[in-house]
């Protein structure tokens, strides 16, 4: 697993969970909760997403953990390498498509998606 942070690690103590998903065709927004602020993190026109347990997420860990972030982008090894090993994936031939990964105490998301999200505090 090769992977790029793109947000910082938590403090000592702090959790993060995702709390709150909205997908509507243009825009996919992630909201976690770290302690008690809540951030959106936001993917303009994104090519697809999954939601999975931390569990069935192993191969992303240590990599990918809360040690080092809670915000990456996947470079090699992840949920695209996966999907370019289909034939039925249209997308695996267009080189912008990147994978970014959110992680949470319980559920992580996995997004496919052509520029990297924005990230402000949240007003939910």
């Amino acid at each position: 697993m090769e992977c790029i942070v793109i947000e910082p690690t938590l403090s000592e103590g702090e959790t993060i969970e995702v709390i709150h998903i909205n997908f509507d065709i243009e825009t996919l927004i992630v909201t976690v909760r770290i302690d008690a602020d809540k951030y959106d993190i936001v993917f303009d026109a994104p090519c697809g997403y999954r939601v999975l347990d931390e569990g069935d997420l192993l191969e992303f860990w240590p990599s990918c953990s809360s040690f080092n972030g809670w915000l990456y982008e996947i470079k090699s090894g992840g949920w695209l390498e996966q999907e370019k090993r289909r034939s039925g994936f249209v997308s695996s031939g267009n080189a912008q498509l990147k994978e970014y990964f959110v992680i949470g105490f319980n559920y992580c998301v996995s997004v496919l998606a052509w520029e990297q999200p924005d990230v402000s505090e949240s007003i939910r």
